[in-house]
Protein backbone atom coordinates (compact mmCIF):
# COMPACT_ATOMS: atom_id res chain seq x y z
CA UNK A 1 0.00 0.00 0.00
CA UNK A 2 1.68 3.11 -1.25
CA UNK A 3 -0.33 5.50 0.94
CA UNK A 4 1.23 4.28 4.20
CA UNK A 5 3.55 6.69 6.02
CA UNK A 6 6.53 4.34 5.77
CA UNK A 7 6.16 4.38 2.00
CA UNK A 8 6.46 8.15 2.11
CA UNK A 9 9.60 7.87 4.25
CA UNK A 10 11.06 5.37 1.81
CA UNK A 11 10.24 7.67 -1.13
CA UNK A 12 12.01 10.48 0.71
CA UNK A 13 15.09 8.23 0.83
CA UNK A 14 14.88 7.80 -2.94
CA UNK A 15 14.54 11.58 -3.39
CA UNK A 16 17.46 12.36 -1.06
CA UNK A 17 19.73 9.82 -2.72
CA UNK A 18 18.70 11.01 -6.20
CA UNK A 19 19.47 14.61 -5.28
CA UNK A 20 23.06 13.56 -4.63
CA UNK A 21 23.60 13.33 -8.38
CA UNK A 22 23.00 17.10 -8.68
CA UNK A 23 24.63 18.45 -5.51
CA UNK A 24 28.19 18.93 -4.33
CA UNK A 25 29.48 17.07 -1.32
CA UNK A 26 32.21 19.60 -0.57
CA UNK A 27 34.19 22.44 -2.13
CA UNK A 28 37.83 23.10 -1.32
CA UNK A 29 39.30 26.52 -2.03
CA UNK A 30 42.89 27.71 -1.87
CA UNK A 31 44.43 30.93 -3.18
CA UNK A 32 44.24 30.33 -6.90
CA UNK A 33 42.17 27.19 -7.43
CA UNK A 34 38.96 25.55 -6.33
CA UNK A 35 38.18 21.86 -6.11
CA UNK A 36 34.78 20.19 -6.05
CA UNK A 37 33.90 16.80 -4.59
CA UNK A 38 30.67 15.42 -5.96
CA UNK A 39 29.11 12.02 -6.37
CA UNK A 40 30.72 11.68 -9.80
CA UNK A 41 34.26 12.47 -8.67
CA UNK A 42 36.77 15.00 -7.44
CA UNK A 43 37.34 17.87 -9.86
CA UNK A 44 39.75 20.76 -10.16
CA UNK A 45 37.66 23.74 -11.23
CA UNK A 46 39.16 26.19 -13.69
CA UNK A 47 38.02 28.62 -16.35
CA UNK A 48 39.34 26.31 -19.08
CA UNK A 49 37.23 23.39 -17.83
CA UNK A 50 36.95 20.89 -15.04
CA UNK A 51 39.75 18.37 -14.63
CA UNK A 52 38.82 15.07 -12.94
CA UNK A 53 41.40 14.14 -10.33
CA UNK A 54 39.68 11.14 -8.74
CA UNK A 55 36.69 9.24 -10.08
CA UNK A 56 34.20 7.93 -7.58
CA UNK A 57 32.30 5.33 -9.54
CA UNK A 58 32.02 3.23 -6.40
CA UNK A 59 29.97 6.01 -4.79
CA UNK A 60 27.72 6.15 -7.85
CA UNK A 61 27.28 2.37 -7.85
CA UNK A 62 26.41 2.16 -4.15
CA UNK A 63 24.04 5.13 -4.49
CA UNK A 64 22.20 3.50 -7.40
CA UNK A 65 22.05 0.27 -5.39
CA UNK A 66 20.52 2.15 -2.43
CA UNK A 67 17.92 3.80 -4.69
CA UNK A 68 16.92 0.56 -6.41
CA UNK A 69 16.83 -1.42 -3.17
CA UNK A 70 14.69 1.25 -1.50
CA UNK A 71 12.21 1.03 -4.38
CA UNK A 72 12.19 -2.75 -3.90
CA UNK A 73 11.45 -2.27 -0.19
CA UNK A 74 8.55 0.06 -1.03
CA UNK A 75 6.90 -2.50 -3.28
CA UNK A 76 7.35 -5.43 -0.88
CA UNK A 77 4.54 -4.14 1.33
CA UNK A 78 2.50 -7.36 1.27
CA UNK A 79 4.84 -9.13 3.68
CA UNK A 80 5.54 -6.71 6.53
CA UNK A 81 7.94 -8.97 8.43
CA UNK A 82 10.04 -9.36 5.32
CA UNK A 83 9.77 -5.63 4.64
CA UNK A 84 11.22 -4.89 8.09
CA UNK A 85 14.22 -7.13 7.34
CA UNK A 86 14.70 -5.53 3.92
CA UNK A 87 14.48 -2.04 5.42
CA UNK A 88 17.07 -3.00 8.05
CA UNK A 89 19.38 -4.20 5.28
CA UNK A 90 18.70 -0.93 3.44
CA UNK A 91 19.83 0.88 6.59
CA UNK A 92 23.13 -1.01 6.37
CA UNK A 93 23.45 -0.11 2.69
CA UNK A 94 22.97 3.57 3.46
CA UNK A 95 25.51 3.31 6.30
CA UNK A 96 28.03 1.78 3.90
CA UNK A 97 27.34 4.64 1.49
CA UNK A 98 28.00 7.19 4.24
CA UNK A 99 31.27 5.46 5.18
CA UNK A 100 32.33 5.38 1.52
CA UNK A 101 31.38 9.04 1.12
CA UNK A 102 33.50 10.11 4.10
CA UNK A 103 36.36 7.92 2.83
CA UNK A 104 36.17 9.74 -0.52
CA UNK A 105 36.16 13.06 1.32
CA UNK A 106 39.24 12.08 3.32
CA UNK A 107 40.95 10.76 0.18
CA UNK A 108 40.30 14.04 -1.66
CA UNK A 109 41.52 16.12 1.26
CA UNK A 110 44.75 14.12 1.57
CA UNK A 111 45.33 14.43 -2.19
CA UNK A 112 45.01 18.19 -1.87
CA UNK A 113 47.32 18.34 1.13
CA UNK A 114 49.99 16.23 -0.57
CA UNK A 115 49.85 17.43 -4.18
CA UNK A 116 48.26 20.84 -4.56
CA UNK A 117 48.90 22.59 -1.29
CA UNK A 118 52.71 22.82 -1.51
CA UNK A 119 52.98 26.51 -0.54
CA UNK A 120 51.35 25.88 2.82
CA UNK A 121 48.35 27.97 1.84
CA UNK A 122 45.23 27.90 3.93
CA UNK A 123 42.73 25.48 2.47
CA UNK A 124 39.10 26.30 3.21
CA UNK A 125 36.48 23.58 3.07
CA UNK A 126 32.81 24.23 2.44
CA UNK A 127 30.51 21.30 3.02
CA UNK A 128 27.64 20.99 0.60
CA UNK A 129 24.09 19.78 1.05
CA UNK A 130 25.26 16.42 -0.28
CA UNK A 131 26.93 15.65 3.03
CA UNK A 132 23.60 16.00 4.86
CA UNK A 133 21.31 14.10 2.48
CA UNK A 134 22.61 10.57 3.32
CA UNK A 135 22.20 11.31 7.03
CA UNK A 136 18.60 12.36 6.32
CA UNK A 137 18.18 9.07 4.43
CA UNK A 138 19.29 7.17 7.53
CA UNK A 139 16.73 9.04 9.64
CA UNK A 140 13.94 8.40 7.10
CA UNK A 141 14.88 4.71 6.95
CA UNK A 142 14.70 4.46 10.74
CA UNK A 143 11.26 6.13 10.70
CA UNK A 144 10.11 3.75 7.95
CA UNK A 145 11.14 0.72 10.01
CA UNK A 146 9.27 2.18 12.98
CA UNK A 147 6.15 2.69 10.80
CA UNK A 148 6.29 -0.87 9.42
CA UNK A 149 6.56 -2.25 12.97
CA UNK A 150 3.59 -0.15 14.05
CA UNK A 151 1.53 -1.54 11.13
CA UNK A 152 2.53 -5.08 12.05
CA UNK A 153 1.49 -4.55 15.68
CA UNK A 154 -1.83 -3.05 14.53
CA UNK A 155 -2.56 -6.10 12.36
CA UNK A 156 -1.63 -8.48 15.18
CA UNK A 157 -3.89 -6.68 17.66
CA UNK A 158 -6.77 -6.78 15.17
CA UNK A 159 -6.23 -10.53 14.78
CA UNK A 160 -6.38 -10.99 18.56
CA UNK A 161 -9.71 -9.18 18.77
CA UNK A 162 -11.29 -11.54 16.24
Amino acid sequence: MIQRIQSIYLMLIVICQSLLFATALATFTSYETSFNLSLMGFYKLSSAGNEMLINSYSLVAVNILVILFTLFVIFSFKNRKNQIKLAAFNFLLICSFVVLMFYSFDNAKSLLDNSYNTQGAELSTTYGIGMILPILSLIFNFLAIKGIRKDEELVRSADRIR
